[in-house]
């Protein structure tokens, strides 16, 4: 899909938004994108009867050309949200009209909003939306937009600029979603290894990979015993960008099973659908790692991804067992279907030793999450509040929405285990699933600037929801880097 701004119509098909409230006079601001007469402006005027809820459309035929009406809410409700939204219904009914090429209008003066925040947030949107996972389809009978022309009431100086950003960042969730919808017969660890090699080079990274040779020499026995039961040994991948100049370094750790089966405490068959998606976490990783250093951020980033299967065998890790962690604390395996805070604590625990300025983790850590939250919510926990501040500006900008949990200390004595250290889940462990998480991974890293990012609920979703398409979504990726491109 090719971007061009225009400040006229040139396609035939023409998406143009309009608020509910507007009078009369309010649909004058058209005038630009429609030459019409005043006749005809009061017959557009008359769709607001026909058009009464967000996202409803009418369309009317003038001079051969297609003029499609999208409601985008009322005046005082406009945001960048809002943008982004009408970007992706305008997507839609190109597509849905059977149109290659066609112009969105985009109006900011009216709601007085940054010019180069629109742009970028309908491109990015746009991008997003056109996203499908066809790549097992013997028959790919998707319709493609070839182009569309952004039409706007003010100046775009640095158009080309914008549209190369929003296609990096796209490209980059592009390639988590790709990952996490992919089976696990061919996501494996082997194929992620090759894919965090391929970026390595292509990027000039760093990288290292911990085989699970290496994993039992470093002591980072909570991987290997987690992936003892796969079919691909586990490891641990680090990943390095370093700019020329930067003043802060930020560790991601991506939580990377694979497929989880549950292990030993085997998940019921219904449970295990879209258990191809538990490696979310190391996807996002690799996609803001790779945005990031192709926008040549001046941030040094350090990525850990933590691999495994959680499978059943012989050789599988059992309930009851007991293990030396990377930090040398013992852990009583309660249940082998709370893998990912395994893997994760080694990881974390490893993430120390680089001092970095910051760390934040990402996972699909538990159904609990899920049930509190639903969806469109990622649950986050937070060991600074600076951190935080930051972290959810950021997720306001990009409307993804972070609802922090307590690090209620309390429950930490729900952790307790009468043979070992700590035991891997809560007792009783219907309880405070999620903070239960959060809290046994706090055990394992000493930086008090980190940031647990639970996206169990929105990595992956059921149906479409604008630019969330349904499947994988890349949840937190466009955050993480709105984060680091603020950061100083």
């Amino acid at each position: 899909m090719k971007f061009y701004y225009s400040n006229q119509s040139k396609n035939r098909l023409v998406v143009i938004p309009f608020c509910e409230d507007w009078e009369l006079e309010d649909f004058q601001i058209i005038n630009n994108y429609l030459p019409i007469d005043d006749e005809a402006y009061r017959s557009i005027y008359q769709i607001r009867e026909f058009i009464s809820s967000f996202g409803s459309v009418k369309k009317i035929f003038l001079n051969s050309n297609e003029y499609v009406f999208i409601n985008i809410g009322k005046k005082e409700d406009i945001n960048i949200e809002t943008l982004r939204k009408y970007a992706s219904l305008a997507l839609g009914r190109a597509k849905s009209s059977f149109n290659s090429d066609f112009d969105v209008v985009l109006i900011c003066k009216e709601f007085s909003i940054d010019l180069n925040d629109a742009v970028y947030s309908v491109i990015e949107s746009l991008y997003l939306s056109d996203y499908t996972f066809e790549q097992f389809k013997s028959k790919n009978n998707r319709f493609k937009v070839n182009s569309v022309s952004i039409i706007s009431d003010q100046n775009i100086d640095n158009f080309q600029k914008i549209v190369d950003k929003a296609k990096i960042v796209s490209d980059s969730i592009y390639l988590a979603r790709d990952l996490i919808n992919s089976p696990a017969n061919v996501v494996t660890i082997d194929y992620i290894e090759k894919i965090a090699k391929e970026l390595g080079q292509s990027n000039s990274l760093e990288i290292k990979v911990f085989d699970n040779s290496s994993l039992l020499e470093n002591g980072m026995n909570l991987i290997a015993a987690v992936g003892s039961g796969g079919p691909k040994p586990p490891r641990l991948i680090e990943l390095i960008y370093n700019p020329p100049k930067f003043s802060k370094t930020v560790c991601l750790v991506g939580k990377g099973i694979v497929f989880d089966t549950g292990g030993v405490n085997l998940k019921p068959g219904n449970f295990m659908d879209d258990m191809k998606s538990d490696m979310a976490g190391a996807a996002t990783t690799l996609a803001i790692i790779d945005s990031a250093s192709k926008a040549r951020l001046p941030v040094r980033i350090i990525g850990l991804i933590p691999l495994a299967e959680n499978s059943v065998d012989a050789n599988s890790y059992r309930t009851s067992d007991i293990i030396k962690s990377y930090k040398g604390k013992y852990v009583e395996i309660k249940n082998t279907d709370a893998e990912g805070r395994l893997i994760l604590a080694d990881a974390l625990s490893y993430s120390d030793t680089k001092n970095p300025d910051v760390t934040i983790d990402f996972a699909t850590l538990t159904g609990a999450a899920v049930v509190a939250l639903g969806s469109k919510m990622v649950a986050g926990f937070f060991g600074d509040e600076e951190l935080k501040k930051e972290l959810l500006s950021a997720a306001r900008f990009t409307n993804e929405t972070i609802w922090e949990l307590p690090l209620f200390e309390d429950y930490k004595e729900y952790l307790k285990s009468d043979v070992a250290d700590l035991a891997n889940i809560g007792n009783p462990a219907k309880e405070a699933g999620s903070i239960i998480g959060a809290l046994f991974l706090q055990n394992f890293i000493d930086n008090k600037k980190w940031a647990h990012m639970d996206i169990a609920g929105p990595a992956y979703i059921s149906k479409d929801d604008f630019y969330f398409t349904k499947g994988a979504t890349g949840i937190m990726i466009r955050t993480v880097l709105k984060y680091l491109e603020n950061l100083r």
